[in-house]
């Protein structure tokens, strides 16, 4: 753990256990101070956590939460990398450290309905530095990360939940079939999203 990694825990701790935050966007806007001391850090996550695994996506545990109530990645797309289209089931901020990636978000029922159809709602380019946030309580679960270059993306997530239990799904559009997307722990701390 570096000092800014342990700031942003405290943080995020702190904007779960105040009773006057009552929505994920109000919990998320406490949590972004210290994800942009993180992001502006000389020393932010330690050098690890910005590894690829074989060349592929992954996500590099930073932090888990004993109770479980969430857990911080560092996500790693190499260049020309993609996450295809998916769905989270719960909040996150996510923190652009290194590089940049493509967002597209897309409207539509929620996994649940078995076979959706998808619109692409918004798209745009993170460039480090920049925060966003993921609030499916607001119609904001869709999404597609794209790496398009140049070099590899490093960005910080805090997610809801532990990894293993974090609800997320994949959305398969020949089809329009949604499926269970679990992440699956590849090696200690390095995970990837992985069809059954």
């Amino acid at each position: 753990m570096t000092a800014a990694l342990d700031a942003l825990v405290a943080a995020v701790e702190s904007a779960l256990r105040d009773a006057s935050l009552s929505t994920d966007r109000q919990r998320a806007e406490a949590m972004r101070p210290a994800m942009a001391a993180l992001l502006a850090s000389d020393d932010p996550i330690p050098a690890e956590g910005s590894e690829a695994l074989d060349g592929a996506a992954v996500g590099n545990l930073l932090y888990a939460d004993p109770g479980g109530r969430f857990h911080v990645l560092a996500v790693v797309f190499p260049e020309g990398t993609s996450s295809g289209i998916h769905h989270h089931g719960c909040w996150g901020v996510i923190g652009y450290l290194q590089g940049g990636d493509e967002e597209t978000r897309y409207a539509g029922e929620g996994p649940a309905a078995g076979t959706v159809e998808l619109a692409e709602a918004a798209r745009h380019v993170w460039h480090q530095g920049d925060i966003t946030y993921l609030l499916p309580e607001e119609g904001e679960g869709w999404h597609r990360v794209r790496n398009p270059g140049p070099g590899t993306g490093v960005s910080v997530h805090i997610l809801c939940m532990t990894p293993a239990a974090h609800p997320h799904f994949f959305w398969n559009r020949d089809t329009g079939q949604t499926a269970p997307f679990p992440f699956v722990e590849m090696s200690p701390g390095r995970w990837q999203a992985r069809l059954d």
